[in-house]
């Protein structure tokens, strides 16, 4: 039987793309061990989707401590490795996929590395050189890299948990008894929220009570959704506010506008269900959010605006979504973007197949 390990952690942008590359690894009876961090995230999240997981201790690498924790983290793997004795690790970005490339590298093993931004993290841009095959997610990560290795590089989107590739806008929209005349805006800033939108939606609130044919289902985050409520003196009964939605893709799926962050799968699930967007873009330049807005920007399949901006941008949420021939331009645009199952593509593209 093969074998992979897979190497991921520490946010849901890097965790689940590697658990959508699993589940089509695991329709091919691959055997599948993770390697991530004993304290992150991912220790809880792997094991709960049914994967054998290990932890390493791991720290970002800002200091001398660091350093060392990644050293014995590197021996640690590397007996992982001769004992596991695996085809290929799959290494999907982030500091803590760093000593278990290191091994698979000192054991002569095949790595693959999936990277979900436009711009490569530091762990992608360490090991790109030494890698089969570099899975891409956005076509603008080609000016990176250095042409003499752009044959090792493979634009497939990125891995989306699978109901994307399924769901149907029409049948989620009847679910929710959506009327004929009525559209739908959806709200989130990521799993924490984003202050800066929630503010900005309160002041605007008023303006949101009084679209009757809006529905707004508004994601405020699990921090600050006691705060946003408190300041609310009242919404449509048609209008969903909770800290999270636990079927967001469905809901995504069903709307007719998304007003949210732009981490790289929020910009993936959007080309995926062909949803015209309102970005608003984490203000820090290193998490990328930047870089990615680029791929719907150059497309004219998206609105950017600054943190700053951000009541500019729930107002022009409300006048966008009435406006259908522009939405219909977006979804064009969107559809000629479409990459498809990445999750199958990469699994593909593997060469351990004739192998053994």
């Amino acid at each position: 039987m093969k074998k992979i390990i897979l190497t991921a952690g520490g946010t849901g942008g890097h965790i689940y793309p590697a658990l959508a590359v699993a589940d089509e690894l695991r329709k091919k009876k691959i055997d599948l061990l993770f390697i991530g961090t004993n304290h992150r995230m991912e220790k809880e999240i792997v094991p709960n989707a049914g994967h054998k997981f290990i932890g390493l201790d791991v720290l970002p690498l800002r200091n001398f401590k660091a350093i060392i924790k990644v050293l014995k983290a590197t021996r640690k793997a590397i007996s992982i490795l001769r004992t596991e004795k695996p085809d290929a690790v799959i290494g999907f970005g982030n500091y803590i996929s760093i000593p278990t490339l290191l091994g698979a590298i000192v054991l002569k093993i095949p790595i693959y590395l999936q990277e979900q931004n436009v711009t490569l993290g530091l762990a992608n841009k360490i090991f790109y050189r030494f890698c089969k095959k570099i899975f891409l997610a956005f076509d603008l990560t080609y000016d990176e890299l250095p042409s003499k290795y752009q044959s090792k590089l493979q634009v497939t989107g990125n891995p989306l948990r699978k109901e994307f590739y399924t769901l149907n806008s029409h049948s989620e929209r009847e679910k929710i008894k959506l009327e004929e005349q009525e559209k739908i805006i959806l709200i989130m800033g990521g799993s924490l929220g984003a202050r800066s939108i929630n503010e900005a939606l309160i002041k605007e609130w008023d303006s949101f009570l009084k679209e009757k044919n809006t529905r707004i289902y508004w994601a405020t985050g699990e921090k600050n959704y006691e705060e946003v409520m408190s300041k609310l003196s009242k919404y449509k009964l048609t209008d969903q506010i909770k800290p999270y939605f636990e079927n967001m893709a469905n809901i995504m799926c069903a709307a007719d506008l998304v007003l949210c962050r732009s981490g790289a799968l929020t910009i993936s699930e959007l080309i995926e269900l062909g949803k015209p967007s309102i970005l608003i873009p984490y203000q820090l330049r290193e998490v990328g959010q930047f870089e990615n807005t680029k791929i719907l920007t150059k497309n004219k399949a998206s609105l950017i605006y600054k943190d700053g901006e951000a009541q500019n941008a729930v107002r022009m949420a409300l006048e966008l979504v009435k406006n259908e021939h522009e939405l219909t331009e977006m979804k064009a645009a969107l559809k000629r973007m479409k990459k498809g199952n990445s999750a199958e593509k990469i699994v593909d593209a593997l060469e351990i197949w004739g192998n053994k």
